[in-house]
């Protein structure tokens, strides 16, 4: 698994600088408040500019996710159908995945203590596809509630409901 690591490391800073962002990776494997398990790829932000961050970061970080798509795409390619045993990676830019993290707990936390108090399943909405899979793994072992995405995109929000 280090190999793919760093294989990810390498394959990130070459996109970066083939984007015009030339800069360095490091890897990091974060696990207090994290959603996501699984090494962290951290774009060093002192070498870009102002603008080529707001770039990165726009859309409430679409670009960043789409970046970490394609790593964890291209990183699962030679897995042979078995894409379990690579770990996902996340890319962080400026803690910009740290700070929505925290949000995405809270937001969950408020929206699992509610569904709790009225036994009605509650709509979370407006999340990205990224975001609502880190939510999804955040009740996953839950005994008392589960989730479920309804909806088609760009409209598709997650449900905390009780467990049945």
């Amino acid at each position: 698994m280090d190999a793919t690591v760093s294989q990810a490391q390498i394959w990130l800073e070459q996109l970066l600088k083939l984007m015009g962002f030339p800069s360095t990776v490091t890897v990091e494997d974060r696990t207090e408040k994290t959603l996501v398990m699984g090494p962290w790829l951290v774009i060093d932000a002192s070498p870009l500019t102002p603008e080529q961050k707001q770039h990165l970061l726009a859309d409430q970080g679409a670009p960043l996710d789409a970046i970490q798509y394609l790593i964890n795409t291209a990183m699962n390619t030679g897995s042979r159908g078995n894409p379990e045993s690579l770990p996902p990676f996340t890319v962080e830019l400026g803690d910009f995945r740290q700070r929505r993290q925290l949000e995405l707990i809270a937001l969950s936390e408020a929206a699992a203590q509610q569904v709790r108090d009225t036994h009605q399943p509650v709509a979370m909405e407006g999340m990205s596809s990224g975001d609502r899979r880190q939510v999804h793994s955040f009740f996953e072992e839950s005994a008392d509630l589960e989730t479920e995405s309804q909806g088609q995109e760009p409209h598709r929000r997650l449900v905390i409901r009780p467990r049945r």
